[in-house]
């Protein structure tokens, strides 16, 4: 059954998970979306994710050692990162976590983490820790090492946390694993919205000094929801362990193959280039933001991420982030900690990720900037947010949602993304803007 079939059959068969995938796919398609967990697939990924391979699995009960089409991800991993060991059967962050506090740490050692990351991945007994966190200091919204070093000499941890959620500069990472090493405690470093840059070289990487990095696979490698553990040779045994005994020892064949082809692109110049224009993408959005009078948190950006100080402003998370739907974009707004208890700031965490991945570039993103400060300075004048919507649908029509410009090959199919060949919004590319605006922002206020 080819893809135009299976729509029809869909929307016959079941009519509610064809309104819900029409929705989404407008959603996608004519917004404009800064959400820093998510990304749009390769189409290669995609494909494979979705193919008779779906059918099998790779199943590891009797094998000492990974083999085919695992063993060859895993080279391709390692080869990548400079890695000694690397683990890909696990489906989330969240289950590459469990796996790391298991082998790790027990009941009730102390964990030193930046804001207190991985504390909500600990959901079961087994897993009770005392969790002590550092922060950004809140006159200079920057980490001060110093400052780690007497926390980690005072608490004397099991393992130090570094996973920046919401902290997009560049740290010192092996002044902050000698910190750990220092005091006996195992490093552990997330970097699942910068992998992609790590991968290229567009950040520096901490894998050289690190006991254990986690990350995941859909975000900046545009790939399948899977994660990976990467660490050293000495706790390979202990980690592989664990990793059988809390259930994981088997993996879709698609999943697998996926994997596999995303970490061969991440080894192709366009992959380099495109990360490189997710850190210009990112610097651009920066800018037109504060050329309008918009405060930045960190005092800038290193990577995807900019943060958005929305506490300078007298603006809530909440109505920021209806405001900014209501115009067009999909944003995550939380709150940011700081080393001082009683000060805190409500942020947006805008990614540049997903517009790149679009094909947008720099002078489109400082533009789009300029758009975000309007409405956010105009939070309740409507007829400006509807302005601004308007003009948001138009930059997001334009778009595909992958574009070819960051394909390996030219000549590779782009079924799924390609702006000329959306089935499902046939309907849309024949009607006016207007009435696709109308038709978008209806289910969007559902």
């Amino acid at each position: 059954m080819d893809r135009e079939n299976a729509l029809s059959t869909i929307a016959s068969f079941d009519t509610e998970l064809y309104t819900f995938f029409q929705e989404e796919v407008q959603r996608q398609k004519y917004t404009l979306s800064f959400m820093p967990e998510e990304n749009y697939s390769s189409p290669l990924s995609t494909y494979l994710e979705g193919s008779i391979l779906s059918n099998t699995l790779t199943t590891h009960h009797d094998e000492a050692k990974p083999t085919g089409l695992e063993e060859i991800t895993i080279n391709r991993i390692n080869k990548l990162f400079g890695s000694e060991h690397a683990v890909i059967r696990l489906e989330s962050i969240a289950a590459a976590s469990r796996v790391v506090f298991y082998s790790l740490a027990k009941k009730g050692d102390t964990i030193l983490s930046l804001d207190n990351r991985k504390s909500d991945h600990c959901n079961s007994k087994n897993l009770e820790f005392n969790f002590v966190r550092f922060s950004i200091d809140p006159k200079t919204q920057l980490l001060n090492l110093d400052r780690v070093e007497q926390i980690a000499k005072e608490h004397k941890p099991k393992v130090i946390i570094f996973s920046p959620v919401n902290y997009p500069r560049v740290i010192d990472y092996e002044r902050l694993a000698k910190i750990a090493h220092d005091i006996g405690a195992y490093m552990w470093f997330d970097i699942c919205q910068n992998v992609g840059l790590v991968a290229t070289g567009q950040i520096p990487s901490p894998v050289p000094y690190a006991d254990v990095v986690t990350f995941s696979t859909h975000d900046s490698l545009r790939g399948p929801q899977s994660s990976v553990i990467l660490c050293k040779k000495e706790l390979a045994d202990i980690i592989d362990k664990t990793v059988i005994t809390t259930g994981h020892f088997s993996l879709k064949k698609n999943i697998l193959a996926s994997l596999a082809v995303i970490f061969k692109e991440a080894t192709t110049e366009k992959f380099k280039q495109y990360t490189k224009q997710v850190v210009l993408n990112a610097k651009a959005l920066q800018k037109g933001l504060e050329e309008e009078g918009i405060t930045i948190l960190c005092k800038g950006t290193d990577t995807n991420l900019v943060l958005v100080n929305l506490t300078k402003l007298g603006i809530s998370c909440k109505k920021a982030h209806n405001a900014l739907q209501s115009a067009g974009f999909i944003v995550k707004p939380t709150v940011l900690s700081t080393c001082d208890e009683n000060l805190n700031f409500e942020i947006l965490r805008l990614s540049s990720l997903i517009l790149t991945t679009r094909g947008l570039k720099e002078v489109q993103m400082e533009h789009i900037g300029k758009m975000m400060a309007k409405v956010l300075k105009n939070i309740d004048d409507m007829a400006i947010i509807e302005e601004v919507r308007q003009e948001a649908v138009d930059i997001a029509m334009e778009c595909p949602l992958f574009s070819d410009e960051w394909l390996a090959f030219k000549d590779v199919l782009n079924p799924l993304y390609s702006a000329k060949d959306i089935n499902i919004s046939h309907e849309l590319a024949a009607e006016r803007k207007m009435a696709v605006m109308k038709k978008l922002f209806s289910f969007m206020k559902k």
